[in-house]
This record gives structure tokens, C-alpha cells and sequence, in this order.
């Protein structure tokens, strides 16, 4: 991973009840930034600060309230105001990104318990580049394990919020609080790593940005206040927000103490989900297994013991993919046949069921491929075909699938029922089929709460989980992988998959999914396709939807959507992926992309592990 030092910093950010008490500062820098690259690159000097501009961040500096935590926008004037800052942190914490001084190191100050710590920042925007910014190397994490009231948190400075290396060491130190101080026009794109992250992470995050450019927010783990079906949040629990250019003071309390009961309860109960914790407060986010405890293990990382690089001839040309998303078996009657769905139609209940829905699936695949036949001379090459999670039964990718790929020469990607006959030999996986039959089985490394349900009230089958995850990689050296459902809740397994041994990032990863919370794993494709500037195929069921394609582009609509499935819509989408455009923007520095980015559909800068990745 990048060259960043961690520094376990004692926190002195404190409870207060339970909560920490935020007040967010969203001011105007008092410059001129709307349209203007060259002001948003010079703003934070701060060699021509004026006595005015210290006088002005002074005043602001007496807003913030003793006990509190306050978050301030940039302002110049913060030059001047060293001894205030550190007086103020005697009583509250403050934190504000400090500017670039004298000796070229863009700084976040974090002022608490007497002291100003500076933090220089790690991952730089083209704009550090073109003022000669020089990088830092050090990630502070605050934490006091003697003291039970204090938080566990971590501040990063706009762009570092984009690096993937450092998201990954957020989730190590399992902090409770993330608070990104920014000064980007990319604040829809913020909100997206957030709104991913609160699950991911299962921590609060608050993000403030300047006045000009708007978008500060505030993002909780919960997907409900209480228990009331119309007190729903948005995906993940964006509680404060701010749209456009405006001056804005917020208050919000974070509810640490129920953050910290979740993740106990989690850790010791695993499965038995909310409804079981008696949470009267709100609904949570289920969380990745680093925080929860599954039926055959104890709550941490999942362990991979392998990755390996496979030998596939895939075409990384602008692929053309087809997403199937149409309605699957009721996902009751896969505990009734105990996730053999070979097994279903032997049952006196559902005769004739998985018989009827093979039939409708051998009559689509028979119009899609006289679709593709028919669309040009010669016809259209399909290069990928792709099912969600535990869909078909083996038998029918055997007898249907492989004859397809067999004739259209397409890679399928298959997420298949559980094999053989007893519960021992039970696995949740994902089969990739070229022209030349089954070519990997990826087995599910990880376990969710709807994979192998017994028929019984709480009852769990056994499960082997894979140990494995899979690269496939062509004779031009490009990649692809491929993840199922819950293993996407693990910011590890993405991370890992993508970029260990590797310099870059793989050119697509498929996920297929038979997801409920379709759209908190969209928002997680659109975080991710950015962060590792890559296209990302999530597949999904249609009763919950939110299959699409996903890159780091520029799209009018639906944010870095190529196509985009919705709910409770049947379709088999075709989509090309614009894989040579992002092999050439991972090139390019981001002032040409920049210029690029006035054309519609053009890509979007590249994120921080093309900035500085050692």
C-alpha cells in the first residue's frame, strides 16, 4: 500500500451523554471559486492573508461552544490564529484545514486538548501539483483505550478522501468518527464515498465543505430513526445536507454510545439483526464482518488466503455486456429446497415451478442471442453475460449457459444453486463459463444473513465459504474480477482483489447480487468506480433492483451510469463499457482531463492512488 505512517494521536474529543455534539461552520472563503480552476488552486496560499482576513476567522473562531466538536470551513485568516486556535482547544475540539504556508505542505489542523496538530496531506488534487504542494506521509488516528468516553477518530483533507490505501486504514483502526474537511466541487461524489462508507466503516461521517461550493453533510449507520416504516433516511443516513452556495451553521448530535451497543451486540449476537437488540432509537445499517459475528465465526476480517491470476482470453476492447435482471424464484422457496432448486419441483407445493421458470429463461436467451444476430452484418459480438447471485440451478447452466457461450463465444458470469445433496457440501457461488465450459468457480468468502437459511426459525445451514478471490487476466495484461453480494459490504475484499500485488486497479469487476438493499450497493459501485477509476457490473434480481453499469464518468442522468436497471424491471440490458476511454484517462495528467470534462460524457480526475501510490 502507499507509504503512509500511522500515528496513534490521544484523543481528547469527548462524549458528552453519549453523543458527540458537532456544530458544522460552513462559511465563504470571501474569494472568488465558482468557474474559476485558477482560483480554486491559488485559494488556499495563504502569503497574501491579510490583517482583515485574520480578524474575520477570529470572530468565527467565538462561535464555537464549549464541549463540542466544531468543523470549520477554509478562511485565510486561520494564518493569524494559531494561539487562538490552541487556546479554544482547552475547553472543544475545532478542526479546519489550515491552508498551503511557506513551506509548500497543505495542512488540516486538528486543535484539541491544548494542542494544534498539523496534518499534512497525503493524496494531492492536481491543484497541490500545480503549487508545488509537497506530500505528506503521515495519517493521524485518535484514540484514548484508558478512557471510555473518549472517541475513536480521524480527519482527512479533501483528496486523501478519494485514496483507497487510506480508506483501508480507517477500517483497520475501526474508528467511530471520519471527518473530511474539503475544498472540491465534487460534492455529490463525496456524498457517494459517505453514504458507502457508514456501512463499510459502520462510523459516523461528517463532511464541510466552503460556502461557495456547498455540500457539507452528515451521515450516520442507520437506515431509520426508530422503528417507524415511514421514518426512513436516505441510503445510509444522510441526516444533514447542503445543496449550492450557502452560509450554513448545523448542529447535530452523533449517537456514539448506540454506535458503540450495535457494534458490542453485533460482535457478540451476529445474526439475530436489530429487531432482536431491541434498538428503540434507530434501525441500523447491517455491518461487514469485521464488526459482526456470523454462524461459524467470530466477528473480524474475513480471512483470504489466496489471489490468484488466471489465464482468460476476454475481450478488454469495449466490451459488450449483457446484465440480466429479471424476477427470480420467491426467496422463501429456496429455504424450502434448501437452495437446490433442482430439488424444488420434487416438492407437492411447487410442482412444475423452477421447470416453467428454466423454460422463460431458455426463451430469453434465445431473443437476446437473435437480437445480437440481428443487429448488424455478421451480427453483434456479446462479450459478457451476467446472472445475480444463487439464480439458476447448475444443471441449467450446464445444459443452457455453456451451450450459449459455446455458440456466442461470450463469457458468463453465473451465480449458481448450492451443490449436491447434503448441507455439508453447501456453497454460495459464482460460476465463469467461456466457450469452453465452466472455467473457475469463485466460491463466497464471505456470509451474509440470508445465505443458507434452514427451514426452521433460526435455524443455519453449514456453509464453505471460499478462501479465494480470482483475477482474470487477458494476453494484453487487463483484468477483470468478480465478487458476490455480501463479500461487497467489505471494503477489504474490493481492495484487495483490485490492488494487492498490483500497481493498478482491474480494468471491471462484476458483482452479482440477490440483494434487498440494491440501492446501498449502488451508492457502493459509484464510490468505488471512482476509487479505483474503474467500471464496476453490479446484477441484481428485479424485485430489488439497482443492477447497472457503472464508471468514472462524466453522465448526464444517473451520477457515472452507463445503464441503470431501477426496481421491479425486468430486462436483459445491453451495455458497452468504455474501457479504452479509461485506459487512456488512467494516463493522462488531470489539467487535460480537466479540459476534457467540458464535454458531455467525458471522464471524470483521477482519484488518489494515481496521484501517489509508492
Amino acid at each position: 500500500m502507499t507509504n503512509i505512517k500511522i500515528n496513534v494521536a490521544c484523543s481528547t474529543l469527548q462524549l458528552r451523554d453519549g453523543f458527540i455534539p458537532v456544530r458544522i461552520f460552513q462559511d465563504k472563503t470571501e474569494r472568488d471559486l465558482i468557474g474559476d480552476r485558477d482560483s480554486l488552486r491559488r485559494a488556499q496560499h495563504l502569503g497574501n492573508a491579510t490583517d482583515e482576513d485574520s480578524a474575520t476567522f477570529a470572530a468565527r473562531l467565538t462561535r464555537a461552544k464549549a464541549d463540542e466538536l466544531s468543523i470549520f470551513s477554509f478562511h485565510k485568516g486561520v494564518v493569524g490564529n494559531r494561539a487562538e486556535l490552541q487556546s479554544a482547544s482547552l475547553s472543544r475540539t475545532l478542526v479546519t484545514l489550515g491552508g498551503i504556508g511557506a513551506d509548500n505542505r497543505n495542512l488540516t489542523l486538528i486543535a484539541s486538548g491544548g494542542k494544534v496538530i498539523e496534518q499534512a496531506k497525503m493524496s494531492l488534487a492536481s491543484e497541490d501539483g500545480d503549487e508545488g504542494v509537497a506530500p505528506g506521509n503521515t495519517l493521524n488516528i485518535f484514540d484514548n483505550a484508558h478512557d471510555s468516553e473518549a472517541v475513536r477518530w480521524a480527519v482527512l483533507n479533501c483528496h486523501e478522501y478519494t485514496h483507497a490505501d487510506i480508506v483501508m486504514h480507517l477500517l483497520e483502526h475501526k474508528i467511530e468518527l471520519l471527518v473530511v474537511v474539503t475544498f472540491n466541487t465534487a460534492t455529490q461524489l463525496y456524498w457517494e464515498y459517505a453514504a458507502a462508507d457508514v456501512h463499510r466503516l459502520f462510523c459516523f461521517i461528517v463532511i464541510v465543505n466552503v460556502a461557495e461550493l456547498g455540500g457539507s453533510g452528515a451521515f450516520v449507520p442507520f437506515r431509520r430513526l426508530g422503528n417507524q416504516p415511514n421514518a426512513t433516511f436516505r441510503t445510509a443516513g444522510q441526516i444533514f445536507s447542503t445543496r449550492g452556495p450557502v452560509e450554513t451553521t448545523a448542529y447535530v448530535e452523533l449517537d456514539v454510545a448506540e454506535l458503540r451497543r450495535l457494534r458490542e451486540r453485533y460482535r457478540d449476537e451476529g445474526l439475530a439483526g436489530p429487531k432482536e437488540m431491541d434498538s428503540t432509537k434507530y434501525v441500523p445499517l447491517a455491518p461487514s464482518e469485521h464488526f459482526m459475528r456470523t454462524h461459524d465465526r467470530a466477528a473480524g476480517a474475513p480471512p483470504v488466503r489466496n489471489i490468484r491470476n488466471l489465464d482468460l482470453n476476454w475481450n478488454s476492447d469495449d466490451p459488450l455486456v449483457a446484465v440480466v435482471q429479471l424476477n427470480s424464484i420467491p426467496a422463501k422457496h429456496y429455504v424450502s429446497c434448501r437452495y437446490r432448486l433442482g430439488e424444488l419441483d420434487k416438492l407437492d407445493d411447487h410442482a412444475g415451478e423452477v421447470a416453467n421458470f428454466e423454460r422463460s429463461m431458455t426463451h430469453r436467451l434465445a431473443v437476446l442471442e437473435e437480437q445480437l444476430s440481428a443487429t448488424s452484418e455478421g451480427g453483434e459480438q456479446l462479450d459478457f453475460l451476467v446472472f445475480p447471485e444463487v439464480f439458476v440451478s447448475r444443471q441449467f447452466a450446464e445444459n443452457v449457459i455453456v451451450p450459449f457461450c459455446e455458440r456466442t463465444n461470450a463469457v458468463a458470469i453465473c451465480g449458481v444453486d448450492y451443490p449436491g445433496k447434503t448441507d455439508e457440501e453447501n456453497c454460495n457461488s459464482a460460476w465463469v463459463i467461456t466457450s469452453a465450459g465452466l472455467h473457475t468457480s469463485y466460491d463466497k468468502i464471505t456470509r451474509s444473513q440470508y445465505d443458507a437459511l434452514g427451514r426452521k426459525e433460526g435455524e443455519r445451514m453449514s456453509l464453505k465459504r471460499g478462501e479465494t478471490l480470482y483475477r482474470f487476466i487477458n494476453r494484453e495484461g487487463r483484468a477483470f474480477g468478480v465478487l458476490i453480494c455480501y463479500d461487497f459490504s467489505h471494503f477489504d475484499l474490493v481492495h484487495r482483489i483490485n490492488l494487492e500485488g498490483r500497481d493498478e486497479p482491474l480494468d471491471v469487476l462484476f458483482v452479482i447480487a440477490h440483494n434487498p438493499f440494491g440501492e446501498l450497493y449502488r451508492t457502493c459501485c459509484v464510490a468505488d468506480s471512482h476509487r479505483f477509476y474503474q467500471h464496476i457490473v453490479l446484477c441484481n434480481v428485479a424485485s430489488y433492483g439497482g443492477s447497472g453499469v457503472l464508471a468514472p464518468l462524466r453522465t448526464e442522468g444517473a451520477r457515472q451510469s452507463l445503464m441503470n436497471a431501477g426496481v421491479r424491471n425486468e430486462t436483459i440490458a445491453l451495455t458497452r463499457l468504455r474501457l479504452n476511454e479509461q485506459r487512456d484517462a488512467r494516463t493522462k495528467p488531470d489539467s487535460t482531463i480537466h479540459e476534457e470534462a467540458k464535454d458531455r460524457g467525458a471522464m471524470m480526475r483521477r482519484p488518489g492512488v494515481y496521484s501517489r501510490r509508492l
